[in-house]
């Protein structure tokens, strides 16, 4: 099991002339003492136009700087919007981020399910599979072969020599946000790590998992790397203190749980419903329910931490059950969005050492005594 961090650098209001600018500094110097309390990751979200929610539109250039202030932590963008970007740019970015760090990117890929992101851009909904697929074919193909040539109902490319190539080989690791089936399935086609988000429970992510294993075991990626692994995107808040999570931890899942109904309010404005294409009709039903909320019987912060599944809040050893409950899934990595809004930089650093301090040494310790044992049984 490994551990990273996840941000989306997120600015509550009321906002000074130096709030938003400080919390980039703030996660700076959280990501290098996660490192030395021994996390193994790091991810950016890449979102627009989400004010208070997430503002770190230009993750590469936050990795960038994370890049020189660590050595060892991975450094992955969870995910860049393929309806957004033109591939050679994001081939060109993440291989000098490589370089920069040593060899230590991981890329994610998606196709965003809100049309106020892609709108300014000029993309449309019903475009977003196939730039992301094509999105998918090309970018590993710019980093393996010395000149690429590609000609596709999206991006078109004469033959040409795209610089510089990443220090990994044969290119970083590729994943892909799997928030669909039909998206899961694509992904383990394509032999793209999977990226699963936490909030609808065990069950979904069980699904969603089994799904994604029936799929990547016949891979066909675009370079021929496959990337077969898979990580949960979270949100967390761990403390010593039973009454802490109880109260404080309860505060910042609600805030979290009433930004994603501000969210939905935000990303379908000016729709029109009969606009929305077939595969995009359970998300945008999904938000409707939401920005018309709460209704009577909406799970409230208490409920979701009663039930201990969707959110990474606890106590250490409450922490550390958590992830046995995903791992036991199949789940091989752990995200932890950890500076939730209203929290102080004091409350994300101590859930940083919680985490260093109680629930990495323990799994470290159980993946020592199951080597220990397997090299007794060969011998």
């Amino acid at each position: 099991m490994k551990f990273g961090l996840f941000y989306q650098i997120q600015v509550p209001k009321p906002w000074g002339p130096e709030t938003e600018a400080r919390r980039f500094w703030e996660a700076l110097e959280q990501i290098s003492y996660a490192e030395e309390k021994g996390f193994d990751s790091v991810w950016f979200s890449e979102h627009h136009f989400r004010p208070v929610w997430s503002h770190n539109s230009s993750p590469d250039l936050t990795l960038a700087a994370v890049s020189q202030r660590t050595s060892r932590i991975r450094l992955g963008i969870g995910v860049v919007l393929a309806p957004i970007h033109h591939p050679l740019h994001t081939a060109a970015r993440m291989a000098t981020l490589d370089i920069l760090s040593n060899g230590r990117v991981d890329v994610g890929i998606g196709r965003t399910g809100y049309p106020y992101q892609l709108i300014p851009y000029g993309s449309d909904l019903e475009d977003t599979r196939g730039m992301w697929e094509e999105f998918a074919q090309v970018l590993p193909r710019t980093w393996t072969e010395e000149v690429i040539s590609y000609q596709g109902d999206y991006f078109q490319i004469p033959p040409r020599e795209v610089l510089p190539k990443p220090l990994q080989k044969p290119h970083p690791p590729l994943w892909s946000a799997c928030a669909s089936e039909s998206t899961t399935v694509r992904a383990g086609e394509l032999g793209l790590g999977a990226l699963v988000g936490s909030e609808g429970g065990l069950e979904k992510v069980r699904s969603t998992v089994e799904m994604y294993r029936a799929t990547v075991d016949q891979a066909e990626p675009a370079a021929g790397m496959v990337n077969n692994h898979t990580a949960l995107m979270t949100a967390g808040y761990c403390h010593e203190d039973p009454g802490m999570v109880s109260t404080r931890g309860a505060e910042l899942v609600q805030w979290y749980m009433d930004q994603q109904r501000e969210r939905a309010r935000l990303v379908w404005r000016g729709v029109d419903p009969a606009t929305v294409p077939p595969d995009y009709q359970g998300y945008y039903e999904r938000d409707m329910r939401l920005a018309s909320g709460p209704h009577p019987g909406d799970s409230r912060a208490e409920d979701v931490l009663e039930q201990g599944r969707s959110f990474w809040v606890g106590t250490p050893d409450q922490c550390i059950r958590f992830v046995e409950d995903y791992e036991a899934m199949g789940i091989e990595q752990v995200f932890s969005l950890s500076a939730i809004g209203p929290a102080a930089h004091e409350e994300v650093m101590n859930t940083i050492r919680v985490i260093g301090d109680y629930v990495i040494p323990h799994f470290r310790a159980k993946e020592e005594q199951q080597a220990g044992e397997a090299a007794a049984a060969d011998n």
